[in-house]
């Protein structure tokens, strides 16, 4: 006897449904064409709440048993049921073919042979309800002595519907994750995901398939426009609704821009879960930033959506180039009062609040911004581009025209639930004879700085902070030692900038963290009305700049 702990959780494509716990082994033999089963199925999702249905083996392929519904099979007349077989046929060479291999490659491997001890997982075609595209249940991996109501079988399930149709195969590449997550995560390594996170990696694999290639007719095309009809939702919660998948897949492609691939692969081999994982991968390739920057870079990017001055504050799929968010509130600040202004935000939900500046404030005024909200983080972006961390209490120069301020509920990292409680959050921004940021001017320019806890070195000049890399310090005999160590608040003071120019030599270049350099290649007036800012440009020496590979001129 030994004890194992189940833990039952749902989650969708429209559904995937998990119960943890310790497998037990079982023979079983390799299943014959055309044989009858009775599986177990979940009532939520079946189309006429059954418990229970009967099923035939229509196929046998490579990697996988398909079975298709009885009750909808005996609904199709000779003609309709040669044509259904055909299409399982062609589904069952094309999961073969491109679907099980691109995956298993990808992700790992599903349970194999697992529960069963057949090297084939079953697919079983059932009459799902309207919407749902398939689901996977992690209890058809234990034994009858483990849990009831098991079908002892590596098995995902997808809606006989859908048969003949293109989502078919995205509803298996989604769910097949699912099945390897199960494996990878649960079995191999005793982590239970959160649903966020797994259907993440469930979206992604659509593209692991290579079922995004063609963008018009794709499932990355359809949550585009679900997202941009609502891009507020939080991406953490799960109430299971089409703006979370929407979510998700926009948030896992700026992921792959940011830092390829490999982060879902590496976040799903460990043992570490949620936005935990993400952090650990973090840390584990030296990058300073943790999952709010990311989080609020990929904020900003939905509404600035602009690579050329920071790679971070855009798309890199050209087909994603065109989202630009509006704000989700708009406000007129007076300078002859303190403005507050309330709202209520869930943990990790994408918000954007912009704040129009007083034309008829004095010119000597500053803007104080403060808060209450400890669950906050708050972040500061403006037409210039340059986005940073504010500090409740900041006093910053007011900007022409108007400013965005990005609040993010990071009160959470794990263990999200489909209904989460929101956080109050209240803003009094008011004019102020309150100098701006004077512990900034205390440290002189071109000075090296670090943010505590992290290695990365950067050259501070102005108000702006230059990143540089190990190399490029040699280029000047720079020792990363006599770096000043600051806090948050002055770290976050200082706006980053990639733009510098040889000195004596007028082209200006962006350098991206991907070591190219990129020559601005436009007119000055239109640097200038790009909102671009001449004093973020940094001198560099020949050494620095024959550093870099030269890539593409940016020229908007």
């Amino acid at each position: 006897m030994y004890h194992h702990s189940k833990r039952l959780k749902i989650y969708f494509f429209v559904a995937v449904v998990i119960l943890f716990g310790q497998l037990g082994t079982n023979n079983i033999l390799a299943d014959t064409l055309g044989e009858h089963h009775t599986f177990f199925v979940n009532p939520t999702f079946d189309a006429t709440e059954r418990t229970s249905i009967q099923a035939t083996l229509e196929y046998v392929g490579t990697h996988a048993y398909f079975y298709v519904d009885d009750s909808y099979l005996n609904g199709l007349n000779s003609y309709e049921r040669a044509i259904f077989n055909q299409q399982v046929i062609s589904t069952a060479q094309e999961f073969d073919n491109n679907i099980y291999p691109k995956e298993t490659t990808f992700w790992g491997s599903e349970p194999n042979p697992g529960i069963d001890n057949d090297p084939k997982i079953t697919i079983l075609l059932e009459r799902l309800t309207a919407g749902t595209g398939g689901y996977f249940d992690s209890i058809n991996g234990f034994s009858t002595s483990q849990a009831n109501r098991t079908n002892q079988r590596e098995m995902i399930i997808a809606n006989a519907l859908s048969v003949g149709t293109n989502r078919l195969k995205i509803f298996l590449a989604h769910e097949f994750q699912h099945l390897i997550s199960f494996n990878q995560k649960e079995l191999l390594r005793d982590s239970s995901e959160d649903v966020w996170l797994n259907e993440l990696r469930s979206q992604y694999a659509i593209t692991v398939a290579g079922y995004n290639d063609d963008f018009r007719n794709s499932d990355l095309s359809q949550r585009l426009q679900t997202f941009l009809s609502n891009p507020t939702d939080s991406v953490t919660e799960w109430p299971n609704t089409n703006l979370d998948y929407a979510s998700v897949t926009l948030f896992g492609q700026y992921l792959v821009d940011r830092f390829g691939p490999g982060i879902f692969q590496d976040t799903l081999h460990s043992s570490a879960v949620s936005i935990d994982s993400i952090n650990k991968y973090l840390i584990d390739h030296q990058s300073s930033e943790r999952f709010t920057d990311v989080f609020t870079d990929w904020v900003w990017a939905n509404y600035y959506n602009n690579r050329t001055q920071d790679i971070r504050y855009g798309y890199l799929n050209p087909n994603l180039q065109t989202i630009h968010v509006s704000s989700t509130d708009n406000r007129q600040l007076t300078h002859q009062n303190a403005n507050f202004y309330s709202y209520s935000l869930k943990p990790w939900q994408l918000a954007w609040y912009q704040f129009r500046t007083d034309s008829l404030a004095p010119a000597d005024k500053n803007i104080k911004i403060s808060w209450t909200g400890p669950e906050f983080q708050i972040f500061y972006a403006d037409a210039s581009g340059v986005k940073r961390r504010i500090s409740s209490g900041d006093i910053i120069a007011p900007p022409t025209g108007s400013f965005l301020l990005m609040p993010v509920n990071e009160s959470k990292t794990t263990n999200f639930k489909e209904n989460e409680i929101p956080a109050s959050l209240i803003f009094s921004i008011e004019y102020t004879s309150q100098p701006v940021l004077t512990i900034v001017s205390t440290i002189q320019d071109g000075a090296l700085i670090m943010h505590a806890g992290t290695p990365d070195i950067y050259v501070v000049w102005g108000p702006y902070k230059r990143y540089l890399a190990p190399e490029v310090l040699k280029f000047y005999g720079l020792d990363a030692t006599k770096a000043i160590t600051v806090p948050e608040s002055v770290f976050q003071a200082y706006m980053p900038s990639n733009y510098v120019r040889v000195v004596d030599e007028k082209k200006v270049y962006a350098v991206w963290p991907d070591g190219t350099k990129h020559w601005l290649n436009m007119t000055a007036q239109h640097f200038t009305d790009s909102y671009r800012d001449w004093n973020s440009i940094f001198i560099i020496n020949n050494l620095e700049s024959n550093f870099y590979r030269l890539g593409p001129d940016i020229t908007q």
